[in-house]
């Protein structure tokens, strides 16, 4: 899986990062801050979770 992680700026969002993720709540703990973190499928075809701060962090 990869993981995409955004940081707003204002109204936009900023990708901050991209790495390669096996467990999913050790990405979400390490970038808790973020604006928005997408796990997607290995080829990025598939958005298969979506973590929006402050409402479901």
């Amino acid at each position: 899986m990869i993981a995409k992680v955004y940081s707003c700026l204002g109204p936009i969002l900023i990708k901050i990062a991209e790495e390669r993720c096996e467990n999913i709540p050790k990405v979400v703990e390490e970038w808790k801050y973020a604006c928005l973190i997408e796990i997607l499928s290995d080829d990025q075809s598939d958005v298969l979770y979506t973590f929006k701060y402050p409402e479901e962090l």
